[in-house]
């Protein structure tokens, strides 16, 4: 029993103790080396991205140089560079992007600006304009000033001859929204009979007076299937070859009321309120 163990314990027992601990102390050596080694190579990098990071936001080649402004076909390009000049020469990488934005976007015109940074000294503008669906006579009177109005109801520009547009209708009087919702729903859906309004105002309670410039007189609806109506109301006057109208209704269920144009006096289109005619007839 003894003899067996005395044989396993010098089995296991390290021939040479001394080779052992240089052996242990050189890998604790190599380990250390490699550690410090590593915390160089982190070193040198941070260092490296350190003074990347100063040259950038400092360094004079990368002062803003060049503007490049596209899609901006309606707002006048002195507006634009009145905003723009004032970022020239500045750090790129120090630039506030989001105050370009902000600054361009509180221009009539402007809907959304997209910027790009494209090193080392060009800043590239993304203009996307508002598209008029309509034009609002602010206060109904003929003389107020007439300004644009987009599918999102925003009143954005007073129309000009440079801008002028005769094909967009006219809105007169209150509730701007309803009226730019319909000519939105008209547009999308059928543009041939958007292309027919000259001028729309609202009707209490949800109402609307259109003036068809084909027909050459006001149509009264409330909205409801309007496209349907409309091109019903088309059909009815050229097959009873109706010619001029004073006006039609679209109002009523199953049925639409024509005032074909006589000689006698029109009622009123509409009162200051835009509300139609208190009478109609077949």
């Amino acid at each position: 029993m003894s003899s067996s163990v005395e044989s396993t314990q010098r089995f296991f027992r390290p021939p040479d103790p001394g080779r052992v601990r240089r052996n242990y102390r050189r890998v604790q050596v190599q380990r250390l080396f490699a550690v410090a080694r590593n915390v160089l190579i982190v070193a040198a990098i941070v260092l490296g991205a350190l003074a990347a990071y100063r040259h950038t936001q400092s360094g004079a080649q990368f002062a803003v140089k060049t503007i490049e402004i596209d899609g901006a076909t309606h707002t006048p390009r002195a507006a634009l560079d009145a905003i723009t000049n004032q970022y020239r020469g500045l750090n790129l990488f120090k630039l506030d992007i989001a105050r370009v934005r902000r600054d361009l976007g509180a221009l009539a015109w402007v809907r959304r600006v997209d910027i790009e940074a494209k090193i080392p000294d060009t800043l590239r503008i993304k203009i996307v304009e508002r598209s008029p669906i309509a034009l609002v006579l602010d206060g109904g009177e003929a003389l107020s000033p007439v300004r644009y109005v987009d599918d999102d109801g925003v009143t954005f520009a007073e129309l000009s001859p440079a801008v002028g547009d005769n094909d967009l209708p006219v809105i007169r009087g209150g509730d701007v929204l309803r009226c730019v919702a319909l000519l939105r729903d008209l547009r999308a859906h059928d543009p041939q009979l958007y292309a027919r309004v000259s001028e729309i105002r609202p009707i209490a309670p949800r109402g609307v007076s259109i003036f068809d410039r084909q027909l050459g007189a006001f149509v009264y609806a409330d909205g409801e299937q309007l496209s349907a109506k409309w091109r019903d109301l088309y059909a009815v006057v050229e097959n009873e070859k109706l010619g001029r109208l004073e006006y039609a209704d679209l109002r009523f269920d199953n049925r639409i009321v024509i005032k074909p144009w006589s000689a006698a006096a029109m009622p009123p289109l509409s009162n200051t309120n835009g509300s139609a005619p208190a009478a109609v007839q077949d």
